[in-house]
């Protein structure tokens, strides 16, 4: 099985990378790859809302160039997508928006959606206790189905962790995941 997790943190070994570090552990131990992308190191523009992409009589993708069609290409080849994003004052970081505000182009009034159904899982890491976020972390995630994803897991991670340690639960938790997302389907 094959992995792409992007990930929204500016911080490269913030709780955001660790989970997505576990997850990798898993996954590896079902000879499963990942392959890790940091927003902050890509050339991601914001849409231009020129609706180009919604044109069904003359199908195409974002006619922006730029790193997100090409990670957006390589998620579609393969089965695994990992989004992980900090919450900053109760939403997804900025750089979470630009790269989620990209899909569309990729919604069900395009041509555009994922045809390979890759399982998804997304991350949120917050400050506030756990589940504090959950209404608006559910409600966000739901625009991964309107690509063609197909969510196997939402993460909601509170209290500053894994930073914080004695998280131990937390990190059994995403090496297991990373396991279950490794195992072919048959």
């Amino acid at each position: 099985m094959k992995a792409i997790s992007v990930i929204a943190s500016p911080r490269k070994k913030g709780n955001c990378s660790q989970i997505v570090e576990y997850i990798t552990e898993g996954l590896k131990e079902k000879n499963s790859t990942n392959k890790i992308y940091f927003i902050d190191d890509l050339n991601i523009n914001t849409c231009k809302a020129c609706r180009i992409c919604k044109n069904m009589d003359k199908p195409s993708k974002c006619i922006i160039k730029d790193d997100f069609i090409k990670i957006m290409d390589e998620i579609e080849e393969s089965d695994i997508f990992i989004f992980a994003a900090p919450n900053y004052f109760g939403e997804i970081n900025a750089q979470g928006h630009i790269f989620i505000n990209r899909f569309y182009s990729m919604t069900k009034t395009t041509p555009n959606q994922l045809k390979n159904n890759p399982k998804c899982v997304i991350i949120h890491t917050y400050g506030a206790n756990e589940g504090h976020y959950d209404k608006y972390i559910n409600k966000r995630s739901r625009v991964f189905e309107s690509i063609g994803c197909e969510i196997v897991e939402i993460l909601s991670v509170g209290k500053n962790k894994p930073s914080i340690g004695n998280c131990d639960d937390l990190i059994e938790y995403a090496k297991n995941l990373g396991r279950r997302l490794g195992e072919k389907d048959d």
